[in-house]
């Protein structure tokens, strides 16, 4: 088949699901997935699967937001035109708008939908449309989400004979998408479609069906996943299901903050060289041979090494950040308190998170002699409930200020590393105020806590230590709680 349109509904109001996303607020179809607004992928899936160079966006809510960022379609190969829809109206009246715009045969997109390996080529290798229509569907095992989208109801094979918005009642595993394809026909339909009592609104999937009830509508399976955007956990569910698939080809990058660390900084390097891509080290001056083992390390392509007079933790953490390629940034310290085979649960958790912090709380997982004294250690625990109280309305869930086990995407981290003051041990704290601060998700996971070896801690081996770290990281605190 040969579509003279694409058309891609973008103009809902989206109030469920909106958020912020680089500390701005945005519109929900251009929720990035994978660093790709959603509006791009359906542009993209237009394109190459379908063969559609000219589409029509029909836009409403963040408008303007959506023609700054994809204007007339030129970078992406396409060619894009755009109307304007009243947001609170429904789709039946937003594609309304485009009935003087496109051909006898086209297909309609709805924007705020996710598709992972589909096979939406299989529509444009039918022969022809026979009938009026053809709706797409899946099929699933969980009712909730026919419920929350509309179901088919079929008759001799792949015929359409109702269509049924938003059911109550669930029959049968079908799921219908929303993928259509459509002739002129529609409009006339659409015109004679009631307003929907649940809605208020017209709906396009009442206006099938009541073409499907006098024409002929097809209907045609589609495999791959499928999320529907309704809220912002499904849109970390759809970045969930990318980061899952493609997990293996992501870059990842060991970060570690090093001085004086010549009994451990080997062992360190090593533990961690095979679970990751690339290891940078910021030395800040070593004086005791680490800088020269580091520089063999560097001989050999082990390792990236920065060396400067670093202002502290904070400051070398951040030089060592900004100098990876990774795509997922790991953060341990050079004296071997921590092990390369806690990272596979940070792999996991990361995928649907932004940041994953460690804990060192757990009292099973200190190992003996690790430096986290009952009193430290209750020292952590009320900080970062502290923390947690303060941001109380992003609902953190905090046990350890001071572990510096982490894993996070650089892609978040450069959204927000403007914010970042912090060239101290008051880094740990603000890396996580900065992540909940800016609506990104936060997960904190038990790790296991080992003996230092060799040295002494810069910032919890002595009393002193202890309470500078204590008072900068309050000082910190407070300024970000009024900031």
């Amino acid at each position: 088949m040969n579509f003279s349109k694409g058309v891609i509904l973008a103009g809902g109001m989206g109030t469920r699901a909106r958020t912020r996303v680089g500390g701005k607020k945005t519109v929900k179809v251009m929720f990035p997935i994978n660093n790709k607004p959603i509006l791009e992928r359906k542009i993209e899936l237009l394109r190459d699967q379908l063969d559609i160079r000219s589409i029509l966006v029909v836009v409403g809510y963040g408008a303007e937001l959506i023609k700054e960022h994809f204007g007339d379609g030129k970078k992406y190969g396409v060619k894009i035109e755009y109307l304007t829809s009243d947001p609170h109206l429904g789709i039946a009246d937003a594609l309304y708008l485009a009935k003087d715009k496109v051909g006898d045969l086209f297909v309609v997109l709805l924007g705020d939908e996710f598709y992972l390996n589909s096979n939406h080529a299989i529509i444009k290798e039918l022969d022809s449309c026979e009938g009026e229509g053809i709706v797409t569907f899946t099929r699933t095992d969980n009712p909730q989400d026919i419920s929350n989208n509309y179901s088919v109801q079929l008759a001799d094979g792949m015929r359409v004979t109702s269509l049924v918005e938003k059911p109550e009642k669930i029959e049968g595993d079908i799921l219908g998408l929303g993928t259509f394809v459509l002739k002129q026909s529609i409009f006339d339909y659409i015109e004679k479609t009631e307003f929907c009592s649940q809605t208020k609104r017209k709906e396009l999937v009442d206006a099938i069906s009541n073409m499907a009830k006098e024409k002929e509508v097809y209907a045609q399976e589609l495999g791959g996943k499928y999320v529907n955007i309704n809220t912002r956990d499904d849109w970390r569910y759809a970045q969930y299901l990318v980061n899952q698939a493609h997990f293996s080809e992501l870059r990842k990058s060991l970060v570690i903050p090093s001085y004086n660390e010549v009994s451990s900084i080997s062992f360190v390097i090593n533990d961690f060289k095979n679970v990751v891509d690339e290891i940078v080290v910021a030395d800040g001056g070593s004086t005791d041979g680490t800088a020269e083992i580091l520089k063999d390390f560097e001989k050999t392509g082990t390792i990236k090494l920065v060396q400067k007079k670093f202002r502290g933790y904070g400051d070398a953490l951040r030089h060592a950040i900004d100098a990876s390629t990774g795509d997922i940034i790991v953060m341990v310290e050079g004296d071997a308190t921590f092990r390369s085979r806690d990272v596979f649960k940070m792999y996991e958790y990361i995928k649907d998170c932004d940041l994953v912090m460690g804990t060192r709380t757990t009292s099973q997982l200190i190992c003996q002699g690790a430096n986290m004294m009952p009193w430290l250690r209750m020292g952590n625990i009320f900080a970062a409930k502290i923390i947690g109280l303060l941001w109380f309305k992003h609902e953190p869930r905090f046990s350890d200020v001071g572990c510096s086990y982490r894993t996070f995407w650089k892609s978040s981290y450069d959204e927000i590393k403007h914010n970042f003051i912090g060239i101290g041990p008051e880094f740990s704290p603000e890396m996580m105020i900065e992540f909940i601060k800016n609506n990104m998700r936060v997960i904190e996971i038990p790790v296991s806590y080992y003996k230092r070896v060799g040295g002494m801690s810069k910032h919890s081996q002595s009393h002193w230590g202890i309470l500078n770290s204590a008072m900068r990281m309050s000082w910190l605190t407070i300024k970000k709680l009024f900031s």
